[in-house]
């Protein structure tokens, strides 16, 4: 049980940490389309890395984040049923968020890989996710 407990929880925080990192990009990525659009070139567009870079940051974080949360939901489930006995506990909705949370993600990757969506869109979906991270873990212990 216990060793179950420990790979979830490594996992939860590595993909968090991913996840904050395509965050960040994202924001970037927003400030620095918003400068190039306006033509407001100064001291904050030079010390920002450029569109292309913040954009593979955004998906390299995200690829890297998104099989570490699909651990982590694995081994959380596998961690639920040895302690409550069924793999869904229907009253913990930390479980109904990280499964909301991963089809947001895949959906992110999925439009990325598929569609060859870019840039802005990818950022504000990417902000979007990050936005449901940062509700399940004050919503559930609410």
């Amino acid at each position: 049980m216990l060793p179950y407990f420990k790979l979830h929880i490594i996992s939860i925080y590595l993909s968090y940490i991913a996840f904050f990192v395509a965050s960040a990009a994202a924001v970037l990525y927003l400030i620095q389309n918003s400068l190039l659009k306006n033509k407001r070139t100064g001291t904050i567009f030079n010390r920002l890395p450029n569109l292309e870079f913040l954009d593979k940051l955004n998906y390299r974080s995200i690829s890297v984040g998104f099989p570490m949360l699909t651990f982590s939901i694995l081994s959380g489930f596998i961690w639920s049923e040895n302690i409550h006995g069924v793999y869904w506990w229907s009253y913990n909705s930390r479980q109904a968020y990280s499964l909301v949370l991963w089809l947001i993600y895949a959906a992110i990757l999925h439009v990325r890989l598929s569609a060859r969506l870019r840039g802005r869109k990818v950022a504000l979906l990417t902000l979007f996710a990050f936005f449901v991270i940062i509700i399940s873990l004050f919503g559930a212990c609410l």
